[in-house]
């Protein structure tokens, strides 16, 4: 998925992309968006992209490396491995425990904290946390709910999380180890403009009726 990066980044992800599907032939082309969608529209874009009658299951994890790769497949692995009959999604969580561990800035524990609470009072999801990078759905879930999927930045796993609840699907939480990368853009101004975006989610989502 490159999310408008310019044609130069294009251009090496496309080579990359070409010597790994001569390894690996089941990998999908990836997709290019002209220009920067968001991390909700890149995600959705790569997502629609998906043909109905080939995937069961959709999923992503941010590329900044916070998530390993260890964590990744295990994660994936334990959510397909669900019947897709059980109309289960899983979230992962950054809860520490005695098999995760979590590096974070102070400040970014902060923030992420409060912004836990806000949505916790808020849309009383059944998750802790709901911005984690990494996440598996079924595909008939996000063809269900896709029309109602309007937010697509950095607050766009409410609005996912919400609508997947309100359409009848239950949350499993995965607790992972993660590591904070040094190019983390959460700042004071990010944070504000993720308050702002919280109150749309919330509005929207009260002038939806119930189906």
């Amino acid at each position: 998925m490159d999310d408008g990066s310019g044609k130069q980044e294009a251009n090496k992800m496309h080579e990359l992309v070409s010597r790994l599907q001569s390894q690996y032939p089941f990998l999908e082309s990836a997709v290019y968006l002209d220009q920067n969608a968001g991390k909700g529209g890149a995600i959705y874009a790569g997502w629609d992209s998906a043909r109905e009658q080939d995937f069961q299951w959709l999923a992503f994890v941010d590329a900044d490396g916070a998530v390993s790769p260890q964590e990744t497949i295990r994660v994936i692995s334990e959510a397909v491995s669900i019947p897709v009959e059980a109309k289960t999604c899983t979230w992962a969580v950054r809860v520490r425990s005695d098999e995760t561990k979590i590096r974070r800035t102070f400040l970014r524990k902060i923030l992420g904290n409060v912004f836990r609470l806000l949505v916790k009072f808020t849309f009383n999801l059944p998750v802790r946390d709901t911005q984690c990078g990494l996440k598996c759905i079924p595909a008939e879930a996000y063809l269900k709910i896709r029309h109602h999927l309007v937010e697509k930045r950095f607050v766009f796993d409410v609005e996912l999380c919400t609508q997947l609840v309100r359409a009848g699907f239950s949350i499993r939480e995965n607790p992972i180890s993660w590591s904070e990368s040094s190019g983390s853009t959460l700042n004071f101004k990010s944070a504000l403009r993720m308050l702002f975006s919280l109150m749309g989610v919330r509005w929207r989502i009260f002038k939806q009726p119930r189906s």
